[in-house]
């Protein structure tokens, strides 16, 4: 009987590919550094859910970068050292330590912002850098006022009825809802 060569060079050749490459994973989203090391980009392509691998933690969502709406324990999601993403979020992700939290290395006045969007008049929470945001530029057609379609507590926005927007570090008072 003669051996058999061709089928195992393929296929070692297959294995080769497929450890080089990451796998089939990879094709459905990525995870790159950016920002000096300090974030870490993870895209879900065509709808698909991935997941990325952090060098931290605890991540937060820095900036969503896709008009796909990326709403925490929905379209992300976190576990230690991991975020994964589906339905076409895709965002820059950081250390929540180093992103306002606890030990992190916020300075009060950065002209940080944070997008968060409330869209087919669903709610939606964002994860903000700083205890108390306020509303700096309007996104949306639907009236967003605070106290009724948008507001803050501790290190998060809420949004709801339509409302979407920049926020960004309230300055100076601070209304209590």
């Amino acid at each position: 009987m003669k051996p058999v060569r061709a089928p195992v060079v393929a296929v070692v050749a297959l294995l080769t590919m497929f450890a080089v490459f990451g796998g089939f994973a990879h094709a459905q989203g990525r995870a790159e550094r950016g920002g000096g090391g300090r974030e870490v980009y993870c895209a879900s392509n065509d709808s698909r859910g991935t997941r990325c691998q952090m060098p931290w933690r605890d991540s937060v969502l820095a900036q969503q970068m896709s008009h796909a709406a990326c709403v925490e324990g929905e379209t992300w999601g976190r576990d230690p050292y991991s975020v994964w993403v589906k339905g076409g979020c895709r965002g820059n992700f950081r250390d929540a330590r180093a992103f306002g939290w606890p030990g992190g290395d916020h300075r009060p006045g950065d002209d940080r912002e944070v997008y968060c969007a409330s869209n087919d008049n669903r709610g939606a929470r964002c994860q903000v850098p700083w205890r108390h945001a306020e509303l700096s530029r309007q996104m949306s057609d639907a009236p967003c006022i605070e106290g009724q379609t948008w507001g803050s507590d501790r290190y998060s926005v809420w949004v709801k009825k339509g409302c979407r927007g920049q926020f960004r570090e309230a300055r100076g008072g601070y209304r209590h809802w």
